[in-house]
């Protein structure tokens, strides 16, 4: 063997070299006296306070890859209550993040979804359809980029891809109280601009359709003849008081919405729809012209529509 220092030959198992006094070492390295022995967990400084983490096992995850199964817990002001901590963390279950699919079930669980009208409950269903391909992705593993294309591909305007925006919202809310995630990352889903589209008619055909409902006993249809008539939107109708009722000068006041020039302007009412607005004062209570709320009225104006044969205008 040769001097770690001079190089001068040595015999075979020397202490020191006789030449320079250089004592001579087999290469092993001592354990630090403040390691810890493997699989008892670790603690070290993140910040102000104290973090410890243990390592339960590993598993091999959807790439292929093997992934540390490693629970942490931080906020110890030292480190002596961050050791402590360590066997409470290892008895600890180990937590699974769920996927897109597993979070929409929890979702359709709660009470807002209950909550919701049947309309919005038929537009998150046809919206998780179309991310048919994130279903089985774990929510922590999604980017915005991810999300971004499948509105993209799935959605070319405004109202479908808002649907779509919505429910990943929704299913980020659901897993954002647990810290499954803390950031809802569809805020930075960038929709498709709203272009107007020219309102569709109800056609002369579809109008008798609905006399001939509401004369047969169907009061609640007399609302959407008042919208024919008068041009009346949801929001406006929704709004309406009986007190705006102008009956002798045959007009609603004040009623109007969304522009300066809607809500100045009186809503002219024709004789024949007249006794239609008598009718559906007398059949609903209050100082309200309707007293429904909005998903509710757009469940039943869709049911009309269906059941008298019309199309599904808006």
């Amino acid at each position: 063997m040769l001097c770690i220092k001079c190089k001068t030959e040595l015999p075979e198992g020397s202490a020191f070299c006789h030449i320079c006094g250089k004592k001579q070492t087999t290469g092993e390295k001592r354990r630090s006296s403040s390691s810890r022995p493997n699989g008892t967990g670790s603690v070290y400084r993140r910040g102000k306070t104290w973090e410890c983490a243990v390592t339960l096992g590993y598993v091999i995850d959807d790439n292929g890859k093997r992934r540390a199964i490693r629970p942490t817990k931080g906020g110890f002001k030292t480190k002596k209550e961050a050791m402590e901590y360590i066997p409470t963390l290892r008895n600890a279950p180990v937590r699974k993040v769920p996927n897109l699919s597993e979070l929409y079930e929890l979702y359709k669980a709660s009470k807002k979804y209950q909550k919701l009208g049947a309309s919005r409950k038929e537009k998150y269903d046809i919206a998780w359809k179309k991310l048919e391909k994130l279903w089985f992705c774990k929510i922590d593993e999604l980017t915005t980029f991810d999300l971004q294309n499948a509105v993209d591909s799935n959605a070319d305007t405004y109202y479908p891809a808002r649907d779509l925006k919505d429910l990943l919202s929704k299913l980020y809310q659901t897993a954002m109280p647990d810290e499954f995630v803390k950031t809802n990352l569809s805020d930075y889903i960038e929709l498709p601009d709203l272009n107007a589209k020219e309102q569709k008619p109800f056609h002369a055909d579809e109008i008798a359709k609905l006399w001939t409902d509401y004369t047969g006993g169907n009061w609640w249809t007399g609302y959407i003849l008042l919208m024919i008539y008068t041009g009346m939107m949801p929001g406006e109708l929704l709004d309406a008081r009986k007190a705006h009722i102008d009956w002798e000068g045959k007009q609603i006041v004040g009623a109007g919405k969304k522009t300066a020039k809607r809500r100045e302007t009186p809503i002219v009412l024709a004789d024949m729809i007249l006794p239609v607005l008598a009718d559906l004062c007398e059949h609903t209570s209050g100082d309200k012209l309707i007293r429904i709320n909005k998903d509710r009225f757009y469940d039943t104006y869709y049911e009309v529509l269906e059941r008298t044969g019309c199309r599904r205008l808006p």
